[in-house]
């Protein structure tokens, strides 16, 4: 079967998005109003943009009636955000705050999570959080303004949070931290099922 994008309605695009390209990491993001309202909600469009400079990017989905995220508008008027990493104990708190919620509701007090106080942006942190990534905001490149357009928001990586029993010399432990990643529809994966992959090497010949 082949497929022409233009053909397709955006839902369509949608679908076969996000049952594709999986499983997806989740950016659990925390920003502050002009108020200092909170808002928490997760983002399954994340991944790491840079390592030198380190930049995290995410894409807020504009909604069904053309509405944008109060993450998005957030952090349009400040300029800084939070990236809690989800482990599967957080997941039912996670999913909660992926609710409709009207703009000015704190999902924080709404699911019942401590905001941690952060060392170097305005918006707090998620308490429970293993890992907690500040970042200022780079850029952002909206895509458009129908439904279901994204606007790419990069992030610089300001602070980094890390539970000690999480870290190891140099490295994460991934089973500690059992992070869970987004699939199609209501599915959800965890990093449980791994296997280990040696890169090749390439001979001079090569």
């Amino acid at each position: 079967m082949e497929l022409k994008p233009e053909k397709l309605t955006a839902m369509e695009l949608y679908k076969i998005l996000t049952g594709t390209v999986l499983p997806r990491p989740i950016a659990w993001v925390s920003t502050m109003a002009a108020n200092d309202d909170l808002n928490l909600a997760p983002f399954s469009f994340f991944n790491v943009a840079s390592v030198k400079p380190p930049v995290l990017g995410f894409s807020p989905l504009i909604d069904e009636v053309r509405h944008e995220k109060d993450t998005l508008l957030n952090i349009r008027e400040n300029g800084a955000f939070v990236v809690n990493i989800v482990s599967h104990a957080q997941v039912s708190a996670m999913n909660q705050t992926s609710a409709a919620y009207r703009c000015g509701i704190n999902e924080f007090k709404k699911v019942g999570l401590v905001p941690a106080p952060s060392v170097t942006v305005r918006p707090p942190g998620v308490e429970t959080a293993l890992v907690r990534f500040e970042c200022t905001l780079r850029q952002m490149i909206p895509f458009g303004a129908e439904p279901l357009s994204g606007t790419l928001i990069l992030g610089d990586i300001c602070h980094i949070h890390v539970h000690p029993d999480i870290y190891c010399g140099d490295k994460i432990n991934v089973e500690k931290l059992d992070a869970v990643g987004r699939l199609a529809g209501n599915d959800y994966a965890t990093t449980r099922d791994r296997f280990a992959l040696a890169r090749p090497k390439v001979g001079t010949g090569d």
